[in-house]
């Protein structure tokens, strides 16, 4: 299967929630690929980076692909060598985030409860819809940095579930310091220590719904 992260809104925690996914489904014996489609920051290919030098096991890999035009392509072959694909593409790079869409089976939209991202979810909107005209897919939604108290965390749900286009998954993934740690080190939260339990929960449960 291929996952895409991505969204118009830099800073909406894509690349934090990518390297989680694929190294959870590495622990979980799948055959993985983690493509970096970030044509400015590669953040996720340098957290790789720090995971290998520091000899991290298991190896995660990962590759960059930086050329739109040849985008599709490059993935149609990966994915003959891999059994899941993980897309993280740039904010504001529509032509990545396009080309992506036009391989992808699922789109996952990390949204935070801020005003600003709730005003960017129209723009992608208008990319998935145009996007599925020519080939169907997946837009799942989960409410990324929540905030541990107050109403911006339902406002937001209610926003997102104002869009017949996607799919709001149940739960959420918390405002804890613990993902950036765990990201600068290269790690998933379930290999971060002291550990975060209710991270390691709430990671467990995206995976159940990006994988059921």
């Amino acid at each position: 299967m291929i996952i895409t992260l991505g969204h118009t809104k830099g800073g909406v925690g894509k690349s934090t929630l990518a390297l989680n996914i694929a190294i959870e489904r590495l622990h979980a014996g799948s055959d993985i690929l983690l493509i970096d489609g970030d044509q400015r920051q590669t953040s996720v290919s340098k957290a790789v980076g720090i995971r290998s030098d520091a000899g991290i096991t298991p190896t995660l890999p990962c590759v960059i692909l930086d050329d739109i035009r040849s985008f599709r392509q490059q993935v149609g072959l990966l994915k003959q060598k891999y059994n899941d694909l993980v897309i993280d593409v740039g904010a504001r790079d529509t032509g990545a985030l396009r080309a992506a869409l036009t391989v992808t089976d699922v789109l996952l939209l990390p949204i935070a409860p801020e005003s600003v991202e709730i005003w960017a979810i129209e723009d992608v909107i208008e990319i998935i819809r145009e996007a599925r005209s020519i080939r169907d897919f997946r837009v799942v939604a989960i409410l990324n940095r929540a905030k541990p108290s107050g109403r911006d965390n339902a406002d937001t749900i209610a926003v997102i579930r104002e869009y017949a286009d996607i799919e709001l998954i149940q739960g959420s993934i918390g405002s804890r310091g613990a993902f950036s740690s765990a990201f600068g080190r290269g790690l998933s939260i379930s290999e971060y220590r002291p550990l975060n339990p209710k991270g390691v929960e709430e990671i467990t449960l995206l995976l159940r719904a990006l994988y059921c």
